[in-house]
């Protein structure tokens, strides 16, 4: 038998590595540093190695976004081709599985949906409790990357939409969403699954100028966006916003999350517009 010299390169190990964990879950740059050097008998990973390599892993077509702190594998340009057929199988087994077995079982199933929104073409995930970090990872991935979403409802109906936002209120959470340029408010309990789409949304802009002022913790810890300036700087109290031509919709719904802590000042048909759609949703909060 002939032996094969191969050489092996060290980076390249490294990378795979590094893609091994972050398949393995969802994790923060030190804890990926951690769990990574667990396995050296010296450590060599740190956060400049790490980030190397997770941008390396990028620029193979491996989607790897950063979410509330954590990397999160979402999808991989080899991954598996689920078909719609595929996703209706789910969605079945899902119902048996939540009706006629045990609680581990639940657990078991939910581990595997986690792996296939790893490396699937396609993003699903059960919505409950035991799920609601998932969920949210998608749903804020969604956001990120202006796709549409489909939430289906327990009751069989399929709703596409815009997602805003995921948020909790009196101890239930909520989607916002908006669906045939409408802002929705829908109860969480309602809903089986969630879809990530891969057709995008596209935010048209109005050209419209809108002033709205920030007040108490949430002024200080505000991150402008790129269309947007600073007016009036923190004077203790609150800060003065200007938004350029953000989608009307999609900006309201953002503000409408800020409560009490954000007031319209300019245009007043903005400043109404939102109060109406207050109105309206403690009218029908949670309704279709």
């Amino acid at each position: 038998m002939v032996k094969v010299s191969v050489k092996t390169n060290l980076s390249s190990m490294q990378v795979l590595k590094t893609l091994k964990v972050l398949l393995s879950g969802n994790y923060t740059m030190q804890e990926l540093i951690g769990i990574l050097n667990k396995n050296e008998k010296i450590p060599v990973f740190n956060n400049s190695v790490v980030s190397k390599y997770i941008n390396t892993c990028r620029y193979c077509g491996i989607n790897i976004p950063k979410i509330h702190n954590h990397y999160i594998v979402t999808s991989m340009p080899f991954g598996l081709e689920l078909t719609g057929n595929d996703i209706n199988l789910m969605e079945i087994l899902q119902s048996v599985i939540k009706q006629e077995m045990a609680s581990r079982c639940n657990k078991i199933f939910d581990s595997l949906i986690e792996k296939l929104n790893r490396f699937s073409n396609k993003k699903i995930a059960r919505v409950e409790k035991g799920t609601y970090q998932i969920t949210a990872e998608l749903f804020e991935l969604a956001v990120a990357e202006t796709r549409k979403v489909n939430l289906m409802f327990k009751n069989g109906t399929i709703l596409e939409c815009i997602p805003v936002s995921m948020f909790e209120s009196n101890g239930k959470t909520y989607f916002q969403v908006i669906s045939k340029n409408k802002n929705r408010v829908i109860d969480v309990s309602r809903v089986s699954g969630l879809h990530v789409l891969s057709e995008k949304y596209v935010q048209s802009h109005s050209g419209q100028v809108v002033v709205f002022e920030l007040k108490g913790a949430l002024a200080q810890r505000y991150n402008l966006r790129e269309n947007e300036r600073l007016l009036k700087k923190f004077d203790g109290k609150s800060i003065v916003v200007s938004n350029h031509g953000e989608n009307k919709d999609i900006l309201l719904s953002r503000l409408l999350r800020y409560d009490d802590k954000c007031e319209i000042t300019n245009p007043k048909s903005y400043r109404d517009e939102m109060l109406k759609i207050i109105d309206s949703m403690l009218k029908n909060y949670g309704e279709d």
